[in-house]
């Protein structure tokens, strides 16, 4: 029996379950979260589903995002179910509260921790979406449109639209079935990828007019301080696929993003076409997958940007 069984099992014989996933969530976590979760509560059972940092606001309108609070109870849960989560670093503030509780992580992130009570982590699987709707399979949940909506947004997001190589033809069999049970691709496009807030846009401006180039144009990076995000009103979710814009350039091999945040630390985006950006972020405490990964550095930002260049630096080299 597989680990995906054994935690479906785990999942049927329970029936407090908590449904969380990591800090500043993306759509693969918000989007396996609620399908999760709609899912165990066809099952009849007691779900709480939890974010940190709530819902970004172009996920708010997924069927079951409301369900999704940012306070949890102070509730005994049968177990955990933890999602799209490589570190337990990555689920505070309440990995003291949850330790405790029969955890099951569901991954698809090479550099997970296995810190789980049981593991299932599928690095070929191109979301933790693909790996929910393998779950959902397993516990007989029918896929109804509003689940298939969000293992959608789950997949799509995590594969940059289908174009990523993390996507591949189990992700478009899935896709498929997901498209049968009533997904509305146009309206999803139009919702997550199209539309743009309007900090979202002036952050945009901002992080290219600081766009700076290695000597040998083989990198580039944007650096962005808290004190002009915070002047535009520019929230996490708002700088979401900004560090898109270095990697896409002509002859870079590695993209970043520097953010200054609040409490002092520096948010490094690393996206790249073929350099092992998880290995440089995992130097520096972080992770991810090989071709997007990131890391937090307790310094200031032109430090944090020497350092990340150097290392950069040296893995091209290798």
């Amino acid at each position: 029996m597989s680990n995906l069984q054994i935690i479906a099992q785990h999942l049927i014989n329970s029936q407090k379950i908590l449904v969380v996933s990591h800090i500043l969530p993306d759509g693969d976590a918000i989007g396996s979260i609620i399908a999760l979760g709609l899912a165990l509560e066809k099952l009849g059972k007691s779900v709480t589903m939890y974010s940190a940092d709530g819902v970004p606001a172009k996920y708010e309108f997924l069927h079951g995002s409301e369900k999704i609070i940012t306070s949890l109870p102070a509730e005994k849960f049968d177990c955990v179910a933890v999602l799209d989560c490589a570190a337990q670093d990555r689920i505070q503030p309440i990995w003291a509260e949850i330790k405790d509780f029969f955890i099951l992580n569901l991954d698809h992130h090479p550099t997970n921790s296995l810190f789980g009570r049981i593991n299932y982590v599928e690095p070929t699987a191109a979301a933790t979406g693909e790996i929910v709707f393998a779950l959902l399979e397993l516990l007989g949940v029918t896929i109804t449109p509003e689940i298939a909506t969000a293992l959608y947004v789950a997949i799509t997001t995590d594969t940059g639209s289908f174009r990523y190589e993390n996507t591949s033809e189990k992700t478009h069999l899935i896709t498929a079935k997901l498209l049968a049970a009533g997904v509305k691709p146009e309206i999803i496009a139009s919702r997550v990828f199209d539309l743009r807030t309007v900090p979202a846009v002036l952050a945009l401006r901002l992080a290219l007019s600081s766009l700076t180039f290695s000597e040998d144009k083989h990198i580039a990076w944007m650096t962005l301080k808290n004190d002009d995000l915070v002047r535009i009103k520019a929230g996490s979710d708002d700088l979401d696929g900004i560090v898109n814009y270095a990697k896409n350039i002509e002859g870079v091999e590695v993209g970043l993003l520097f953010r200054e945040q609040a409490d002092g630390t520096v948010k490094v985006g690393l996206r790249s076409f073929n350099v092992d950006v998880a290995k440089i972020a995992a130097a520096f405490g972080g992770g991810g997958h090989a071709r997007a990964a990131g890391c937090s550095l307790h310094t200031d930002i032109q430090t944090a940007v020497n350092r990340v260049l150097t290392a950069v630096a040296r893995e091209i080299k290798q």
